[in-house]
């Protein structure tokens, strides 16, 4: 065998070997809507709490999450939450369900068939459509059994992008986007929400311009007005801001809010 055809197959070695790393190290996930009902709810995602149906954008299927149903149900723990985490667990979950008054205040969806993301990237797009408290949007992450979990989301409201912890039933913020750079974004528009998990490092991005990049487990900063910050957002007493990222990943919203999903992917690594 002369030299040029051993280097031949050499080189064909190295690229079948680096082909196959690939693809073994990154998957992506597209969620597909076309073949979804519209008016019932979406079977591509669990309904956790909230009204969340498969509705029209013009001639797209879209999944909305409808907060009108939310402010006539909003002192009462939702059913719906104790019947979910039953399915989903296998069990009554005693720990959840003593978060779920607090729970209750956030519609979540889990996507079916992804039971554990770690590192990887979570992208959708999201339009704005009503809510008078609240208009919310948001990738769900990190959601442990307990009903502990991280948040990523736009507030059309306040026009950032915060990072949320939610932990022994109450919510805390980690870090909002650039207070004096706010987003202003066009609610008759599409935008993408995307964010990244690699370790201990969590970035986030709206309509390509980065808003958020976090250390995970780092310790937090200074509270308002310079107060010590709240004990659970120290890592070594809140399980959910210890890194590796690890859990079941999904859709979030706030309270009233009313607004459209579109092109939910995740690539996983």
């Amino acid at each position: 065998m002369d030299i040029r055809k051993s280097l031949s197959l050499a080189l064909l070695a190295v690229l079948l070997v680096t082909l196959l790393v690939t693809q073994s190290f990154a998957k992506e996930l597209k969620v597909n809507l076309s073949d979804q009902k519209p008016g019932a709810p979406p079977t591509v995602f669990e309904p956790m709490v909230g009204t969340w149906l498969v509705v029209k954008d013009g001639n797209d299927n879209v999944i909305e999450v409808d907060g009108r149903p939310w402010v006539a149900s909003k002192d009462n723990p939702t059913k719906l939450l104790v019947e979910s985490a039953r399915k989903l667990y296998g069990t009554t979950n005693e720990e959840l369900m003593d978060n779920a008054k607090q729970f209750a205040y956030y519609p979540v969806a889990l996507l079916k068939g992804v039971d554990n993301f770690s590192n990887g990237t979570i992208s959708m797009k999201f339009k704005t459509i009503a809510g008078d408290a609240d208009r919310c949007s948001g990738i769900l992450f990190n959601v442990k059994e307990n009903g502990d979990w991280l948040a990523v989301r736009y507030n059309d409201t306040e026009n950032n992008v915060a990072l949320w912890e939610f932990h022994n039933g109450m919510r805390r913020p980690v870090k909002f986007s650039d207070r004096a750079k706010p987003f202003m974004l066009d609610r008759n528009a599409w935008h993408e929400l995307k964010m990244t998990v690699d370790g201990s490092s969590f970035k986030a991005w709206l309509d390509g311009t980065l808003a958020l990049d976090i250390t995970l487990g780092a310790e937090p900063g200074p509270g308002r007005n310079g107060q010590a910050p709240n004990p659970d957002l120290f890592p070594a007493n809140n399980p959910v801001l210890r890194p590796p990222v690890a859990g079941r990943i999904g859709l979030w919203s706030k309270t009233d809010s009313t607004s459209y999903f579109k092109d939910y992917v995740v690539e996983t690594k």
